[in-house]
């Protein structure tokens, strides 16, 4: 894919050591992101579990 890429795109000085090794897979960016936001939730979950296992009582 690259070399095709190589092939079809202009020459521009100064980019002759450009890379497409350094782009992240798409895939890999959505599950780091599913990642981060169970973690969030799973954090509030603690929260909620800690604050119901500790006795106290909201006001009513």
């Amino acid at each position: 894919m690259n070399s095709k890429l190589v092939q079809e795109a202009p020459y521009h000085p100064g980019y002759e050591d450009a890379s497409f090794e350094s782009a992240e897979n798409p895939i890999m960016t959505e599950l780091n992101q599913y990642r981060k936001m169970n973690a969030r939730y799973m954090e509030t979950a603690k929260k909620i579990v800690e604050f119901l296992g500790s006795g106290s009582k909201a006001a009513a």
